[in-house]
């Protein structure tokens, strides 16, 4: 996915060894939640700054987010000393477009299962039907039932844990990053700052213009504003991904206009589980 501008920089510089290391985080699932591995992880990247190299750590949840790895390579054209490059990816887009539109190969299917009790959230997570879902998200901090629904068993980059859903996304806002109709695994409850984060979000008063839905999946933003009479607001922006689509805005009293269900961890499958 590396650009290739990138790549050539970077094979020059491995002979002259100026050293910038790019580390992939959590591309195992049997390594991923290691307590040892990731000690030995922390040990080497703090080994190699410690000698001044520098460390450029991407997320595997990252690999498919546009912004994300827009902004890993503008670090990355600047350690290796291309500003024309590091200015232009800025605002292309059109090398991850290229890249993300290429089909997957051997990408897992989700396949329904019937699990024991120790077995949940091990391998295999709630299925939850968004347009059958209004209400059962009335708790910020919990997900569904989880004996409402059927479950799923999935093979994903990160060690499963509760909180964790797969649901089927419908819609073109989100492309490249999650086609329409692909089966996401998300996480709740979404904690710490939301911001720039991808997110499973219920409306209360509005839907989703692509989708005619109260639940939509869009990067979140928000903001504090004061009007005129002293009032403080908040302003909250869901972010589509695909530039063909406008931001959906709100402005209230409070965050309470959405309900943020759970953040998107990444996409699974576009494939009908069997």
């Amino acid at each position: 996915m590396l650009p290739l501008p990138i790549v050539s920089r970077c094979l020059q510089l491995r002979d002259h060894d100026e050293g910038v290391c790019i580390y992939l985080d959590g591309l195992s699932a049997h390594l991923h939640g290691d307590p040892q591995r990731a000690e030995r992880d922390r040990y080497i990247r703090t080994w190699l700054r410690n000698r001044g190299y520098e460390v450029v750590e991407i997320a595997a949840n990252e690999l498919d987010d546009v912004d994300a790895m827009a902004r890993h390579f503008r670090r990355l054209a600047g350690y290796l000393s291309m500003p024309d490059v590091r200015s232009r990816m800025r605002d292309d887009r059109s090398w991850f477009r290229q890249v993300a539109a290429r089909a997957r190969p051997g990408r897992p299917r989700l396949r329904l299962v019937t699990p024991a009790a120790d077995a949940r959230y091990v391998d295999c997570v709630p299925l939850v039907p968004l347009d059958a879902a209004a209400g059962a998200f009335g708790d910020p901090h919990a997900v569904p039932d989880e004996s409402a629904w059927e479950w799923v068993e999935v093979e994903a980059a990160r060690s499963l844990r509760p909180g964790m859903f797969v649901a089927r996304v419908v819609g073109q806002s989100m492309e490249p990053r999650i086609p329409d109709g692909a089966y996401c695994l998300f996480a709740g409850p979404v904690t710490g700052t939301r911001q720039g984060r991808i997110v499973l979000v219920q409306l209360r008063d509005e839907v989703d213009p692509d989708t005619g839905q109260r639940f939509t999946v869009k990067r979140y933003r928000s903001e504090r504003t004061t009007d005129e009479g002293g009032w403080r607001h908040v302003r909250i922006t869901l972010e589509p991904i695909n530039p063909e689509f406008q931001p959906i805005e709100l402005t209230a009293d409070g965050e309470d206009s959405v309900t943020v269900v759970a953040e998107l961890i990444e996409v699974i499958d576009a494939e009908v589980p069997e």
